[in-house]
């Protein structure tokens, strides 16, 4: 593993473990605000590595893809929660957020797969229905408050 490697991954495990709290506990809070800013840094910081490295095939693939679309996730969730906020741009963050998490745990664990010498798709698109179907399931609305 490259150092560029192992700063993703660092990174990545970061991302994952503060996501993990922030579904957890209780939005709109200093603490969240904080644990926001931790995740989508180091997601930030993660995604721009993935171009360097290039270890699984010679060209972009499917990693470097996931690592466009979470860059613009991150971008869009940031945007929806600066200046004035209304509840129903608190639920689109939560609902990007959402997806940008589930876009690390699938791009973790595709590149898992590609590891041990699988196909990478499979889990991925298995980790993106499970997604889908936890968005369609949780009531952002009453989880994040009135606005």
């Amino acid at each position: 593993m490259t150092w560029l490697g192992l700063l993703h991954l660092i990174l990545v495990i970061v991302a994952l473990a503060v996501g993990t709290v922030q579904f957890l506990r209780r939005p709109g809070t200093r603490d969240h605000r904080r644990r926001g800013y931790l995740f989508v840094g180091a997601l930030l910081v993660s995604d721009i590595i993935v171009f360097g490295i290039y270890e699984d095939s010679q060209t972009p693939g499917i990693f470097h893809l996931l690592a466009i679309i979470s860059l613009v996730s991150l971008i869009v969730a940031t945007a929806l929660v600066r200046g004035r906020t209304t509840l129903g741009r608190r639920m689109a963050h939560a609902h990007v957020m959402l997806w940008s998490f589930g876009g690390v745990v699938a791009a973790g664990l595709g590149q898992g797969a590609t590891a041990i010498g699988q196909a990478p798709c499979p889990l991925i698109l298995a980790t993106f229905a499970v997604i889908a179907g936890l968005a369609l399931r949780m009531d952002f609305r009453a989880r994040l408050g009135p606005g």
